[in-house]
């Protein structure tokens, strides 16, 4: 025998309070968090992902990083690697020349805001 058709739909609903809500709100915030923060630190403890890290940031920088030897065993020789080049870098007349324009670009800038001879007095004093 069929089954007959319902006469009556029973809709229920289910409402949370503010402190439900809050804890909801909290456990999807963590779930994304660690959704994004898993593959993150996968890639950044992989030395091959991390060494094009370090190169994108050597080239924001303005200095072209090399990996020195293919011996780099671990991140941590990588990122002691980027520093030492980092800091014969910043001993170069290139970046002294790069720091004195971005100073002296920084400085005219401030110099046309209202009240800027003061800022640019200032931007000069900290950076050069």
């Amino acid at each position: 025998m069929p089954k007959r058709k319902p006469d009556q739909v029973i809709r229920h609903e289910i409402v949370f309070g503010r402190s439900e809500r809050e804890l909801i709100e909290g456990a999807l915030v963590a779930y994304q968090i660690n959704r994004i923060a898993t593959p993150t630190v996968a890639l950044l403890s992989d030395v091959s992902a991390m060494s094009i890290v370090l190169t994108a940031l050597g080239t924001y920088l303005g200095f072209k990083y090399s990996i020195g030897s293919l011996a780099i065993d671990t991140t941590q020789d990588l990122i002691n690697d980027f520093q030492n080049q980092y800091e014969a870098y910043k001993l170069t007349p290139e970046y002294q020349t790069a720091q004195t324009i971005g100073v002296g670009a920084a400085a005219g800038v401030a110099s046309q805001l209202p009240g800027g001879l003061p800022l640019s007095i200032l931007i000069r004093q900290l950076f050069g």
